[in-house]
């Protein structure tokens, strides 16, 4: 059996940035590493925060002096702070082609993500990449014109097994090319993995490191397997909620649009929070929470790689 593959930061240095072989999507068009040469040494750690109240609706009007920031269980200062309504976004769409999804469930998606297209501001970008039946492919990279996902979209079939921990490991690199620093990536699959040569902890361990959120949205899940440990459903929510995102279940693929419509809504309401590690000491996973006065609910990434700020 050959031997599995680590995620390209863990592998050595060998003189160039060498990809994992399941995450070396096909481009079209060929992906513009120029303008993510440009953002991609930034070193701060870039948080951002959804607030609920008691009800769970979405609260956008608190300022500053309610949140704080713990790194490791020790409390430090927010020196950069900002509510993410006005700000451009870069939106990665990841979609499921697997045989399950075709059909009715693969046309809901696309009236889900064109719900988010229409919806698109001047400096929002989008990318748009598939996986099934073995191959990860990006279909639209960032940059180039977002008129061309409904046609892209509805060239689409699904045919295939679904490799979804593969595709989860991968996702770092779905954001290349992303100008914005307001970022989230989008996954809509269906099926359990039925392909993948990564496992779950290698997903989990990737999504913890990533450092935009990614939003899962599970459609028409199947029931959870006699004796298995974890649902599908709670494998997402792991995944999803180890970035700073959500799982989204939606049990009927025709409300698939409406959860999209106020999914992009949440998105406005969000705050951002940023720091810079100091460099100094030991680099390791470090573990990241966010509270805010008033007994609020906080949804925000769990951690990162790095020193304390």
């Amino acid at each position: 059996m050959p031997t599995k593959s680590l995620p390209f930061w863990l592998l050595p240095a060998a003189g160039s940035v060498v990809l994992l072989a399941v995450s070396a999507f096909c481009e079209e068009p060929p992906e513009r590493k120029d303008a993510f040469s440009a953002t991609a040494e930034v070193p701060s750690i870039l948080v951002p925060v959804t607030v609920r109240d008691g009800r769970g609706r979405l609260v956008s009007t608190l300022e500053q002096g309610r949140f704080h920031l713990f790194v490791d269980d020790m409390e430090f200062p927010i020196k950069s702070f900002w509510r993410e309504g006005g700000l451009p976004i870069s939106y990665t769409f990841v979609v499921d082609t697997s045989g399950s999804m075709n059909g009715r469930r693969l046309a809901k998606t696309r009236e889900a993500i064109m719900e988010f297209v229409r919806q698109l501001r001047p400096d929002d970008e989008v990318c748009l990449i598939t996986f099934g039946a073995g191959e990860v492919k990006r279909r639209l990279s960032f940059g180039t014109d977002p008129g061309l996902v409904g046609r892209i979209l509805e060239s689409l079939h699904g045919y295939g097994t679904t490799a979804l921990y593969d595709i989860l490991t991968a996702t770092p690199q779905a954001m290349d090319g992303a100008h914005n620093i307001r970022r989230v990536a989008l996954l809509f699959t269906d099926g359990v993995d039925t392909a993948s040569e990564f496992t779950q902890a290698d997903a989990v361990r990737v999504l913890e490191g990533l450092a935009d959120p990614l939003y899962a949205l599970g459609i028409e899940p199947p029931p959870p397997e006699e004796g298995s440990p974890d649902s599908y459903e709670e494998l997402l929510e792991r995944f999803a909620a180890a970035s700073g995102g959500r799982y989204i279940g939606v049990n009927n693929a025709a409300k698939l649009p409406k959860f999209a419509k106020d999914l992009r809504g949440e998105l406005a309401m969000r705050y951002i929070i940023t720091f810079e590690p100091s460099g100094l000491g030991m680099v390791k996973w470090r573990k990241l929470e966010v509270r805010v006065d008033g007994g609020y609910g906080v949804m925000a990434r769990q951690g990162y790689r790095g020193t304390l700020p």
